[in-house]
């Protein structure tokens, strides 16, 4: 006898599309219950398999699926926050990219999107660093795998939304100034002030670990916000345009025409700093510049002077009496300000120009002096170079008394020179003091020219007798006031004095 009975519950199934029942057998001992086997029950048809539909070997369905395991995260990994799983590492980074543009993040009070902070992540690297640690075909890392990506931000525009979603965060900077004063005649500076700003350095580190961890909200950081134009580079922008107070002016071929002063300087500039960079800014009056100019020909157009140096024999220069001084001459200032305008962006007071310039040469003037004890006179000469002198003047004087007070003769040079002086025992006052080195006080000699000891040219007062056989002096050639002053222009200190009989 068969009996047909339902499929315990422990029963598996063989996992095929053939159903089974169970068969009573009928061969077992008298008494016993009957021996049930399962049994196949009547096959039904098989559905072909998609693949072979499609005509498509089931090898290649096969290694088609071994190959997509090799080139996919496993599932659980996240990245950034960003669920990455069963994705090739180029979905997951613009996967990563899209989902941190769009994120919103509650920092404070405020709620602003990662592309309002301008946060970014080098999507491609991290995704890299997920299919790396964790591929599909890797079993063992199937589960939550998180990879921590740093967060960047776009600073000036995170600041730029942080302030307006919480102003009460923010107070502002001050920028310093380079200002003219114009009591002191200087340029001068007024510090810069810090502000105060969210720290988006540290967000970004907030930013990345709460993102890590699943996260959004973060409490910002405060930090000091530095002005951009600081007090130091203040101090040398006004340190670099009064360095030149004395340079500042109109050259031609590198020689300074016409100087200008700062103050006229200021009144042609204004300056400002940059927002961004602090770098400061000038601005010139192009107008007021071109206005001030109009009449500079007259002001650099000169005619040359030629110096006039006194020298000795040997060719020293003992002294310039008079100055040299080029020629200049410019015909337009077409330009100019234009020029002057530029130059002063560039905070260099070196103003260029075009014309001419006329060096002036430099005249030596050899000079020497005579004394003729026995013609009672004195002989000024003067000339290119020794050998070539003229006299140009020549005048009567007395001499020493003899003796210790004899006019010395021989070859001298001018070493000392006084404008006035008391001789002998005087005080201060110029009045006579006993028992002194002389028995004499002479108060108030002008024009004294000294050569040999205290023996020297001076100008008398107290007496008119000057020529030949004049004997009236306690050594020095006494001269009139006039002859005396000038041999005490004529003369340098280094010039030569000649005494003979």
């Amino acid at each position: 006898m068969t009996d047909v009975a339902t499929k315990p519950e422990n029963v598996i199934d063989g996992g095929d599309d053939t159903a089974t029942t169970a068969v009573a057998l009928g061969d077992g001992a008298p008494g016993d219950p009957p021996r049930l086997e399962w049994a196949p029950a009547e096959p039904k048809p098989r559905k072909k398999r998609l693949a072979l539909w499609l005509g498509i070997p089931g090898g290649l369905v096969l290694a088609g699926a071994v190959v997509a395991s090799l080139v996919l995260i496993a599932p659980g990994t996240a990245v950034a926050g960003t669920p990455v799983g069963g994705m090739t590492p180029g979905m997951a980074a613009e996967a990563v990219t899209q989902r941190l543009a769009t994120t919103e993040f509650t920092i404070g009070d405020a709620t602003l999107t990662g592309e309002q902070l301008g946060l970014s992540v080098d999507a491609q690297a991290a995704a890299g660093d997920a299919f790396e640690t964790a591929p599909m075909w890797k079993l063992s890392e199937w589960g939550p795998t998180h990879i921590e990506a740093p967060v960047t931000l776009d600073a000036e525009r995170a600041a730029e939304a942080l302030r307006q979603a919480l102003p009460d965060l923010y107070t502002d900077y001050t920028n310093a100034r380079v200002v003219f004063d114009g009591e002191a005649g200087r340029f001068t500076v007024e510090p810069s002030a810090p502000g105060q700003g969210v720290d988006v350095n540290a967000l970004a580190a907030e930013l990345t670990t709460a993102l890590a961890a699943g996260g959004t909200s973060v409490e910002p950081t405060l930090t000091e916000v530095e002005a951009p134009a600081t007090t130091q580079d203040a101090e040398a922008f006004a340190a670099q345009l009064n360095d030149q107070a004395d340079t500042a002016g109109f050259y031609l071929e590198d020689v300074r025409a016409h100087g200008v002063d700062l103050p006229t300087v200021a009144s042609w500039m204004d300056i400002s700093s940059d927002p961004v960079t602090g770098d400061f800014i000038v601005t010139a009056d192009e107008q007021a510049i071109a206005e001030a100019i109009k009449d500079l020909p007259e002001k650099v157009n000169q005619d040359v002077i030629d110096a006039r140096v006194v020298t000795n024999s040997a060719g020293d220069h003992l002294r310039t009496i008079q100055e040299g001084q080029d020629g200049f001459g410019i015909s337009s200032t077409d330009g100019v300000a234009e020029e002057v305008t530029a130059s002063l962006a560039a905070g260099d007071l070196r103003f260029e120009l075009q014309g001419e310039v006329v060096k002036h040469n430099v005249i030596e003037l050899f000079r020497r002096v005579e004394v003729d004890k026995s013609a009672g006179m004195t002989y000024l000469y003067e000339g290119p170079e020794p050998g070539q002198e003229k006299l140009v003047a020549s005048y009567p004087v007395a001499l020493g008394t003899g003796g210790q007070y004899e006019t010395q003769t021989g070859h001298f040079t001018v070493y000392g020179q006084l404008t006035i002086q008391h001789m002998g025992s005087c005080d201060s006052q110029g009045r006579f003091v006993p028992g002194g080195r002389f028995d004499y006080c002479t108060a108030n000699v002008p024009w004294v020219t000294y050569f040999n000891g205290d023996q020297g040219f001076h100008g008398t007062y107290w007496h008119n007798n000057f020529g030949p056989g004049a004997r009236m002096s306690h050594g020095c050639v006494n001269m009139t006031n006039a002859a005396a002053e000038h041999m005490y222009r004529f003369a340098q200190v280094g010039t030569e004095v000649w005494v003979h009989d």
